[in-house]
């Protein structure tokens, strides 16, 4: 039997298995670095195939790896685990038992599908060439997990050759896989504002130097920079998600605090922005009579496919599911996805599993979010034979 056979004969013999780890781990979602329940199903599984575990990587991280019988390269693949401060509902018999979190970004469809790739895999070892790395990552919401393993040596021991990602991806239906052939998440960088005026009352505006009228002028403005400083075609969105400032309705503050977020796919915009940003503050120090403090953090880099894995892939790929099932997507998303430090290293390939359900209305973050668990059969296939291929 061929690997491609034995890949989905025990797929088939695995699904059920799957889909209840999913719906455990489902039932009972973990924040970022607090994953240690979820951690602790993942290791008692993996061991319980015969694998060794390292765990507490990156605080709740956990790597295995798979030894193939012949010489060759390290592939990783990386999973996440955390789930989101959003309150479930679903009205799913398997709902979330805690208040206020929620598996609403599908990282237990994730988690799942590796658990079933690992099982796969295993039983493929005899065949397979190199070793398969299998990454169970913490915290990607908080977009710092991938960090806090690489900061452990998750790249060491064996050492990393390449890497493999996916996503579920709930606007395309189960059965499908979508991908973008260059850029498939954006940048995503954070900044905090406190703009500094002098506070006084609002019947004498002209004795204080008002830090709202400022804010809500930089505000604004700041929008002029993506539609007049960036190139029409790079896509760049900068978005202030926190305006605070004030006491009492006859007070002019002396601070207001800005919080945002700065997206984009290309570097030069990236740095457009950054750039654009202080030069306005400079501005509006001199014009508008106030000082600020800008803190800017440089976060999550592009995510960007590497080429040559991407084909390999791509061609795995359609050998599971058929050409017609997989799509090109016409364009990156504007969310990030820290696996994007795995990618900026190695040769890299990210998918996105197609997990529509039919008649829901929903989409990743929301209260109503679930995912159709046929993409869990469909993602241990793909996930596999991709990695066989890859190794060979």
């Amino acid at each position: 039997m061929d690997s491609s056979n034995r890949i989905n004969s025990k797929t088939d013999e695995i699904s059920s298995k799957l889909i209840g780890i999913r719906r455990q781990i489902h039932q009972n979602p973990e924040l970022g670095f607090e994953e240690f329940e979820t951690a602790k199903l993942i290791t008692g599984h993996l061991e319980s195939l015969g694998l060794s575990c390292r765990t507490g990587v990156g605080k709740t991280g956990v790597i295995a790896v798979i030894e193939g019988s012949k010489p060759g390269k390290t592939l990783a693949i990386r999973a996440d685990m955390d789930c989101l401060p959003v309150h479930e509902e679903t009205g799913l018999p398997f709902a979330s038992k805690k208040d206020g979190l929620m598996h609403a970004c599908g990282h237990d469809m994730h988690s799942a599908i590796l658990l079933g790739v690992a099982e796969v895999l295993f039983g493929l070892r005899d065949e397979m060439a190199g070793r398969v790395k299998l990454i169970f990552q913490p915290n990607e919401e908080g977009l710092t997990g991938a960090t806090s393993m690489i900061a452990d040596g998750v790249f060491d021991d064996p050492p990393i050759d390449m890497c493999l990602g996916y996503h579920n991806w709930p606007p395309l239906a189960a059965g499908t896989v979508g991908y973008h052939p260059d850029v498939c998440f954006s940048s995503s960088d954070a900044f905090d504002l406190t703009i500094i005026g002098r506070s006084g009352h609002a019947a004498h505006p002209h004795l204080a130097i008002d830090a709202i009228t400022a804010a809500a002028y930089f505000v604004t403005q700041l929008q002029t920079v993506v539609s007049r400083e960036i190139l029409p075609v790079h896509p760049a969105v900068v978005s202030v998600g926190v305006f605070q400032g004030g006491t009492a309705r006859n007070i002019l503050p002396e601070k207001v605090l800005l919080q945002g977020t700065v997206r984009t796919q290309n570097q030069a915009a990236k740095d457009c922005i950054a750039a654009a940003m202080k030069r306005l503050l400079d501005g509006f120090k001199a014009g508008m009579r106030i000082d600020y403090e800008l803190d800017y953090q440089p976060g999550v880099p592009i995510l960007r496919n590497d080429q040559e894995v991407l084909a390999s892939v791509l061609d795995s790929t359609r050998a599971v599911i058929g050409t017609e099932n997989l799509i090109e997507l016409p364009e990156g998303s504007m969310g990030s996805e820290d696996f994007a430090f795995f990618t900026e290293r190695f040769p890299s390939a990210h998918l996105r599993i197609g997990s529509k359900i039919d008649g829901l209305d929903t989409g990743l973050h929301r209260s109503n979010f679930d995912c159709n668990e046929d993409t869990i059969p469909i993602g241990v296939r793909v996930v596999s034979q991709a990695a066989i291929d890859l190794l060979s």
